[in-house]
């Protein structure tokens, strides 16, 4: 009655613990033959803030109180862990386990309290002795003392376990340990001392002799939990044989995880369309990734393996198109080598149809003027149009015109104006097309008829003189008129255009400035245009 009324005043006051006890293991299961004795050991430690002084126990409780005596060696301070301390570390504390040659063989269970000089709780220590007849063979096995044991680890570090095997038989034997059925990916290793060892192992051993074993199960898969057992088989009587349970949880592992999508903001429909999915995982592995998205959204590939480093990070490129227009829904699952998965990624993305287009030229002069009389002239809104600097295409144009939801890119000028390998990049983005003349009076000619498909009753004709041609394309701009640039003769395809913009309804062309040839000039009257000269 007094240690009940001990015990409820105990866990009243425990309400902010300045020590705290803790032990290696709550529980013990021996076998024993009638008459004999073994001794085990409880290692306590500190586990609060402050020092501990003084540890005592309750008497042993219980059917086996007259088989089991504990035993708390002297000590001077058990130091507390949070403290760089010179204390005692631990204690350790002797447990013996011994019967009478008169005690009947059965199951006898007990318990014994450890309290120490501070409020915190008692520490519960249970017993279980099973008293045993002796056979002529017989094995005994215990894991952590006891029969079965639970810990977690992490998925690279093995958990460890300590394995008794005794021979309980009246002849030595030899006894064989083994941990049948281990789940795939997992790996047991025996330690007898400090060699390792595989099972199944043999053990020879004399009557009544035990022997500790140290065993470590590894497993790789984050997460996953599992039940394993442990056997010890007499070879002598394999009838005779005894096992034990290792349950062990492997902890998901926590990585620096980051995962980068790269989509396009705003998609035109039938158009193909770059993205990308970055992967920065601290660690060696290959992420598998599906790729979902509804019907009217096509993508490929939809599923890629990508080996990511632990100093380097994973890239994945896929490309998309959508048929219709819409809101589409896109959804990345992902998955580790061991089908563990990682975080899901959701991402929007939006489709319209569009027929805009962006004209892409050099940074002559000339022909940014005939670009942006169109784009500034025409139209009711300024058309997308980008010089490139020596015709290369740089890295900032790319993600301009990536931003831009566009139908086509129209080049503007040959190969000395647009290279050849800008036009293939753009070509990868986007549906392109270059246009360009023998020379920029060809050039001019082609694109008035090209970007004015209704006709257009004016033009303004300007040389190559840049004074002249900048105020010629304000002119041009301003009438929303097509701006040629011409100091020769027109060329037959020159000609042509001119034939067919003509039946259009072009039935008027101002001369700006002194540089267009007369020649041209000719031409214009001969094809029944009125010519005005700018003053």
């Amino acid at each position: 009655m007094k240690l009940i009324n001990l015990l409820a005043i105990l866990s009243l006051l425990v309400a902010v613990s300045a020590a705290e006890l803790s032990a290696d293991r709550d529980r013990f299961e021996v076998e024993l033959h009638p008459g004999e004795m073994t001794k085990r050991t409880l290692t306590l430690e500190n586990e609060g803030e402050k020092p501990i002084f003084k540890i005592r126990s309750t008497a042993v409780a219980g059917e086996a109180k007259d088989l089991v005596a504990v035993k708390i060696p002297e000590f001077d301070v058990l130091g507390p862990e949070s403290e760089d301390v010179y204390d005692e570390e631990e204690v350790k504390v002797d447990i013996v386990f011994s019967s009478p040659p008169e005690r009947s063989p059965g199951t006898y269970s007990g318990f014994v309290y450890f309290f120490d000089d501070t409020t915190s709780l008692p520490l519960l220590a249970e017993f279980e002795v099973e008293l045993i007849e002796q056979e002529s063979y017989g094995v005994s096995l215990s894991i952590n003392d006891a029969r079965s044991a639970t810990t977690t680890a992490d998925p690279e570090i093995p958990a460890e376990f300590e394995l008794m095997v005794r021979n309980t038989g009246l002849f030595k034997d030899v006894i064989s340990v083994d941990v049948p059925g281990l789940p795939h990916r997992w790996k047991a290793t025996l330690f007898d001392g400090v060699e390792p060892v595989d099972p199944p192992y043999n053990l020879t051993l004399s009557s009544g002799v035990s022997r500790v074993l140290d065993l470590e199960i590894a497993g790789e898969v984050a997460g996953d939990s599992r039940e394993i057992e442990i056997s010890a088989t007499s070879l002598g009587d394999p009838s005779k044989n005894a096992s034990v349970k290792a349950a062990i949880e492997i902890n998901q592992e926590i990585r620096a995880y980051e995962t980068i999508l790269r989509l396009p903001d705003l998609m035109v429909v039938n158009r193909t369309h770059a993205g990308s999915v970055k992967i920065m995982l601290n660690v060696d592995e290959r992420i598998s990734v599906q790729i979902v998205a509804p019907p009217d959204l096509l993508i490929m590939p939809e599923s890629q393996v990508i080996p990511v480093g632990k100093t380097k990070s994973g890239e994945g490129e896929f490309t998309l198109m959508a048929t219709k227009p819409g809101r589409f829904e896109i959804v990345f699952l992902l998955h580790d080598s061991y089908g563990v998965p990682l975080p899901t990624e959701v991402h929007e993305v939006l489709a319209i149809e569009t027929e805009t287009f962006a004209i892409v030229t050099g940074d002559d002069f000339l022909y940014r003027a005939l670009a942006l009389s169109y784009a500034e002239g025409s139209m009711n809104y300024t058309l997308p149009v980008i010089t490139l600097s020596g015709g290369e295409l740089e890295e900032d144009e790319i993600e301009e015109l990536e931003e831009i939801p566009l139908a086509r890119i129209l080049i503007l000028g040959d190969e000395s104006v647009v290279s050849s390998e800008a036009e293939s990049r753009l070509a990868e983005m986007i549906p392109t097309e270059r246009m360009e003349g023998e020379d920029i009076c060809e050039t001019s000619w082609l694109l008035a008829l090209r970007l004015w498909p209704q006709g257009a009753e004016e033009v303004v004709v300007t040389g190559t003189t840049e004074t002249e041609a900048f105020a010629a394309y304000q002119e041009a701009k301003r009438m929303g008129a097509p701006l040629i640039i011409c100091d020769g003769p027109l060329s037959e395809a020159s000609v042509t255009a001119l034939e067919e913009m003509r039946s259009l309804g072009l039935s008027r062309a101002l001369i700006w400035g002194r540089g267009v040839d007369e020649a041209a000039i000719a031409v214009l009257k001969e094809e029944g245009l009125s010519i005005e000269e700018a003053t």
